[in-house]
């Protein structure tokens, strides 16, 4: 076995840019790599008698503790971290009934993402497949494979990304709801009172976006009449992913065999999520004009995808967006300095530049990088491959450790430091502060990125300029809030963020 202290710093040139490595010495001398990047098929038989550094397999005893130890299994980041610094960059690991390959270099990323072929498979937890095929319902994208899926990302991907054919309609309806924020936060502000229920308040925020983006110019009319649903989505997505989390600790077939009251709680809230989300899209495709909706009729979706499509995007931007805009604000508030910059680049620039400013760019960066929404990225490749110098066999799971590579030194100097003007270009238009961007991934890479970043970005900074315009932010209990995982990254307790309005 490869010890992974023999894991050397090695500069190579990678797309024009110069990237640091690391290889084992036994990898730098016995291997040679083709033009194209592929392993020399003489070399193939050396890097399958190279052993992939293993993690001890838990004993039943130790499983069936960790079947019980939910705290464990919120903070399986740190855990996986600690094992990078003790085993390198690459090791297998056993969790539960799953055997998977864990990574943490920005160059085994870009290995993977190379390599995961036209049609990436994506992975659900087990819990939403099965109740998928409990209920007989087919879902949206996150959920489709193949020729299904490859057909309909490329038609959203000209809708969304490029180029962004909806980014006014999104500006628009991101600013309205940043204003509408604001209003009713002030009442908080004025009474001296912490912001009560912030996680649910932001998750309604979140959904409102994405609805009065669907909606277009209609929305203001019908806001009120869909109020009452748009509550009871806040109120049950969260516990969605809670209840998903808990399971996934679990042999889920088992939970649903014996119907464990983990399983009734998490079909339970997921029936009422699907059910209400997919009723309000239909609500708002009567009343839709000019929206997002009316884009994607037009852009050839067929009917029997758009319902999927669409439950699946509220479902997904309601929950993402709340948690990151949460963990945002919470920096912000422990960070007067970035707020006073943030105000004074808001109080002079128009929404457009206030989302391309360099140094906003690196608030919403910076804020993904020390808090993931999504800590591991899984894939599985089409294809043998070699990764970190080892063979990786077609259809082994990989993890990318996003959390570790996030708040690795050696890619973000002073990397628990939260520093948006890292981020910020010099004269040779290299970063202040980052050795390797490729660190930090929040929405992914490749063929199966994030479909909604655009809209995230303009969504989370919008509403933080506004608040910061607005008001000063501090937290009350800024020292207790540590990241768990509940599939997502959340705080450990409810953030207390405290208003005081700017004169």
């Amino acid at each position: 076995m490869v010890k992974m202290s023999t894991f050397v710093n090695k500069c190579f040139v990678l797309g024009g840019k110069v990237q640091r490595v690391y290889m084992s010495k036994i990898f730098r001398e016995k291997f040679e790599f083709s033009n194209n990047g592929q392993l020399l098929s003489t070399n193939l038989r050396t890097a399958e008698k190279l052993e992939i550094p293993n993690c001890p397999k838990p004993t039943f005893i130790e499983n069936l503790k960790g079947l019980v130890c939910w705290d464990k299994a919120q903070r399986l980041h740190e855990f996986v971290d600690e094992q990078h610094r003790i085993m390198g960059p690459i090791f297998r690991m056993h969790i539960g009934a799953v055997t998977a390959i864990f990574v943490n270099s920005p160059e085994a990323y870009q290995r993977i993402f190379k390599f995961e072929g036209p049609t990436p498979q994506n992975f659900v937890p087990e819990a939403w497949t099965l109740y998928n095929e409990m209920r007989k319902c087919p879902r949206g994208l996150l959920f489709m494979s193949g020729e299904e899926w490859l057909n309909n990302r490329r038609i959203l991907n000209k809708l969304f990304l490029k180029p962004w054919t909806a980014k006014d309609l999104m500006i628009d309806c991101c600013e309205k709801a940043a204003m509408s924020l604001c209003n009713e936060w002030k009442q908080f502000a004025d009474a001296g009172n912490t912001v009560p229920d912030l996680e649910q308040r932001l998750y309604l925020w979140s959904i409102k976006v994405i609805v009065s983006t669907l909606m277009g110019t209609t929305w203001d009319r019908h806001e009120d009449e869909l109020t009452s649903d748009l509550n009871i989505l806040a109120e049950n997505l969260h516990e969605v992913f809670i209840q998903s989390a808990k399971l996934s600790v679990l042999p889920t077939k088992l939970a649903v065999k014996f119907q464990l009251p983990v399983w009734r709680k998490f079909t339970r809230v997921m029936d009422t999520s699907t059910n209400v989300a997919r009723k309000l899209v239909l609500r708002i495709g009567k009343v839709s004009n000019n929206g997002l909706l009316d884009l994607m009729r037009d852009s050839a979706i067929q009917d029997e995808y758009l319902v999927r499509i669409i439950t699946d995007l509220i479902i997904a931007a309601g929950d993402t967006t709340a948690y990151s805009t949460q963990w945002a604000l919470y920096l912000l508030a422990t960070h007067a300095e970035v707020q006073e910059r943030i105000f004074n680049i808001s109080m002079s620039n128009t929404s457009q530049d206030i989302i391309d400013h360099s140094y906003m760019k690196g608030v919403f960066r910076e804020s993904l990088r020390l808090y993931p929404t999504a800590p591991f990225l899984m894939r599985s490749l089409p294809l043998d491959s070699i990764i970190e110098g080892y063979s990786i066999a077609k259809g082994e799971l990989m993890i990318m450790s996003l959390y570790s590579s996030g708040r690795d030194n050696d890619n973000f100097p002073q990397a628990n430091e939260f520093s948006p003007q890292r981020w910020t270009r010099d004269s040779k238009n290299k970063y202040e502060n980052v050795i390797n961007p490729l660190g930090t991934l929040p929405f992914a890479a490749g063929a199966r990125s994030c479909i909604g970043r655009k809209l995230a970005e303009a969504q989370m900074t919008l509403a933080i300029s506004q608040l910061i315009k607005t008001f000063r932010i501090t937290c009350d209990n800024a020292e207790n809030i540590k990241m768990i995982l509940h599939l997502i990254s959340v705080p450990s307790e409810p953030v207390k963020l405290r208003l005081m309005t700017r004169n």
